[in-house]
């Protein structure tokens, strides 16, 4: 099998071209290949010659005008599903040819991305006014494909977990997800293949549109119209909480940078990172939100009409705004995408007049600041919910680039970026009046998202972070976001302690009892009843419950208990089945409980499953709890696993290291196999090592993990990659300045 992956800079190794992305041009392909292939390419096929021999020659058609990164040819055995014919919502004489390629025993699990790919087409054709421009698309489950999905136009690559759907074995979430990237992906057709950066410098026009637009409108409107109650923004919201986290650190960077500054391959590939995506989201769901999404969707649709088979800068998109609004937005966004970093807006409240300012965030408390990073401002549309003694509203206010502001009076208490509409952090003096029982779902959640960085950067104090959380825990009825910011306040503190034995058995003993184990109703008939957001809820519970004590939750739920017995039942006859008995969006805690306890007698037994897995959702269920023993020989073992490709495929890797090292007894063993591995490592996974740094070293909090950290970095290359090795070091600092700054009175305040 042969497969091209040409983004950002590899077309110049295949073809002589012009390899950036401003330079377009139509591609025309003939290539002579083994007569039991075929070959796939980003336009139509043309005409095949017979060569003889047993080879045989295919062309053809030229492809629309685009950029060399976007060629893509794909030579294989792959077998394809019944195509799909679709017409054009905008044009009726256009029909799209939607096929679907992959392994032959696993095409029906392509079935569900196909239908995905038809409905999404349609709503972003309605949505944009533009129509899908070429008469068919390709889409193509690769199996071991390093990157996630390619939007090569006309024929998408995808990794198959990114793309395959089993509806018996697959979880609600991999559901989700293959739509979510397929609705990515399809959103690039127009963000990216249609109108495309200028230069890599402005990644974030690509990536961040295609997650905004995939996510917003693409993968919410697909569940809308088929009735899926998924809680699609709500997990936006929650990735956008990893971006800022990233963008409060000093070694971050701004979403628009200058061209010179971003040259090299190796610079260009780091440009691929979640602030150019999920930032790059995040900041247009804050203009939508400010603008109004019919003020958007005109914006947008003159932005794709004005630059059509061409290339554009941020200033482009801006000027769409400002023609579509009638207002400066180009002066407002330029704040946002050539300033690294977000902004900490301080709501004081003293005899009921409210005063906000601003400043830069970083959660690096011990880092060194320059002058300049300590001047940098935003203009911020502020979204605000108060109260006073006659109402509760929620109201809006400009702060521009000034760092102090007037903006009401006779208020008893405030609540800034009211929906979590806005990207900055909010200090409210005021916390402790605030009546949390007046507020959204999505405000308290937003309100715990920024008590946990401010606890991390110190300018909240333990007793208000803890009082703040425990509130939230006795909130009646807690929604989804809430609670899982709950659970992410609670995994830090986890995270934080698990290397001081006394410490982290008292935390973890009070995080377990909130988890309340003993009432959770797992049977197959309450989770097939329950929303998906109480299903996931629960779920992410047990999954804190299990890493806390497995035999513990086994001891205290014995429904629990039968389905593991169940679920092992499975894996030892072939002819029995836990369908219909055990919910498949429990069924990886419980397979996890299973093994824990027995992990020596089930090693083997699991590794075969691995081993012969053809469905990539319950082969990552398999990865995950095979990475989550307990013993360190095993860990050893998967972790040897990794080195050798007909045990464990490369697109694997960096995932089983990530979990590894994402677990309690994993981490020591994780850091030192990376370590021990280093030029192995980076010279097969270059594109990933930036993920690798970071899932090895998030939790260190010591001075002696630092220095491991300093003297290794220093001896091993990193290539492009300084950044993230700087992101991670500002990370251990940061854990550092809690544990001997605030770890003391968090534990009091936890027990109290």
């Amino acid at each position: 099998m042969a497969v091209t992956q040409f983004e950002a800079t590899h077309a110049r190794k295949a073809f002589p071209c012009f390899d950036e992305p401003d330079f377009k041009a139509r591609f025309k392909l003939t290539i002579t290949r083994p007569s039991h292939c075929h070959t796939l390419f980003n336009s139509p096929h043309n005409k095949t010659v017979d060569e003889g021999s047993g080879l045989e020659t295919d062309t053809f058609e030229y492809s629309p005008e685009m950029s060399s990164y976007l060629v893509a040819i794909v030579v294989s055995e792959l077998k394809h599903t019944q195509p799909l014919l679709i017409q054009s919502t905008l044009n009726a004489s256009q029909s799209i040819k939607i096929t679907l390629y992959g392994r032959e025993n696993q095409l029906s699990q392509l079935e569900f991305a196909k239908n995905v790919t038809a409905e999404v087409i349609k709503v972003f054709e309605q949505f944009f006014q533009v129509a899908y421009p070429l008469p068919k698309l390709d889409i193509v489950a690769i199996p071991d494909f390093e990157n996630g999905a390619m939007e090569n136009w006309g024929l998408i690559t995808f990794r198959e977990s990114a793309l395959l759907y089993d509806p018996t074995l697959s979880s609600t979430n991999q559901q989700q997800w293959v739509t979510e990237v397929v609705a990515h992906e399809l959103a690039h057709q127009w963000f990216g293949n249609y109108v495309t950066m200028k230069w890599w410098n402005e990644v974030w026009l690509n990536e961040g549109f295609a997650t905004f637009v995939g996510e917003m409108i693409g993968t919410k409107t697909f569940a809308e119209n088929q009735g899926y109650d998924w809680p699609v923004e709500e997990n936006f919201l929650l990735s956008v909480t990893s971006a800022a986290r990233v963008d409060s650190l000093h070694s971050s960077h701004a979403l628009s940078r200058s061209a010179g500054s971003v040259e090299s391959p190796s610079v260009i590939d780091s440009m691929f990172d979640s602030i150019s995506y999920t930032k790059g989201a995040a900041i247009l769901r804050m203009l939508d939100s400010f603008v109004t999404r019919n003020v958007t969707q005109t914006a947008l649709q003159d932005y794709l009409n004005s630059h059509s088979y061409g290339n554009a800068e941020a200033s482009d998109l801006w000027a769409s705004f400002d023609k579509a609004s009638g207002l400066s937005i180009s002066e407002m966004m330029d704040s946002w995408t050539k300033t690294p970093g977000l902004p900490l807006i301080s709501a004081v409240v003293e005899e009921g007049h409210v005063t906000v300012s601003q400043r830069p965030f970083f959660l690096c408390q011990t880092c060194n600041s320059s002058s300049e990073e300590e001047e940098r401002t935003w203009d911020v549309p502020l979204q605000y919910f108060y109260k006073n003694k006659e109402v509760n509203k929620t109201d809006r206010f400009y702060l521009n680039a000034t760092k102090e502001s007037n903006i009401m009076q006779d208020v008893d208490w405030i609540k800034l970026n009211a929906d979590w509409t806005g990207f900055y952090l909010v200090n409210n003096t005021d916390i402790d009046l605030v009546d949390l029982e007046l507020m959204s779902d999505v405000d308290v959640a937003n309100m715990l998202h920024n008590s946990l960085q401010l606890i991390r950067e110190g300018s909240l104090s333990s007793q208000s972070f803890i009082s703040t959380l425990k509130r939230a825990m006795a909130t009646e009825q807690p929604g989804y976001l809430t609670t899982y910011m709950v659970l992410q306040s609670w995994w830090f503190i986890l995270n934080i302690f698990d290397q001081n034995y006394d410490s982290y058995n008292e935390v973890s003993g009070a995080a377990y009892v909130w988890l309340n184990v003993s009432n959770m109703d797992v049977s197959y008939g309450a989770l097939s009843n329950m929303a998906v957001t109480d299903r996931e809820l629960l779920v992410s519970k047990l999954k804190m419950a299990l890493s806390i004590d497995h035999d513990r939750v086994v001891e205290d739920n014995p429904e629990f208990h039968n389905l593991t017995v169940l679920w092992r039942r499975s894996i030892e006859e072939t002819n029995f089945s836990y369908e219909g008995i055990i919910h498949r969006d429990i069924a990886r805690e419980v397979g996890k409980c299973s093994f824990l306890t027995d992990e020596g007698g089930m090693w083997s037994l699991l590794w075969k499953e691995y081993s012969d897995a053809t469905v990539p959702s319950w082969e990552t269920d398999l990865e995950v709890i095979l990475t989550s023993a307990k013993d360190i020989t095993l860990l050893l073992r998967m972790l040897d696993n990794c080195l050798n490709e007909e045990k464990i495929k490369q697109d694997k890797t960096i995932s089983i290291i990530s979990l590894i090292t994402g677990q309690r007894r994993g981490r020591a063993v994780g850091w030192d196999f990376m370590r021990t591995n280093w030029d192995f490592l980076y010279d097969r996974h270059k594109t990933q090592i930036s993920r690798l740094v970071s899932a090895s070293t998030s939790t260190f909090s010591s001075h002696q993990r630092l220095q491991e950290m300093d003297e290794f970095f220093e001896k091993n290359k990193v290539g492009g990659d300084e950044r993230a090795v700087s992101q991670a070091r500002e990370i251990v600092l940061s854990n550092i300045f809690f544990m001997e700054n605030r770890s003391g009175d968090i534990l009091n305040s936890i027990l109290k």
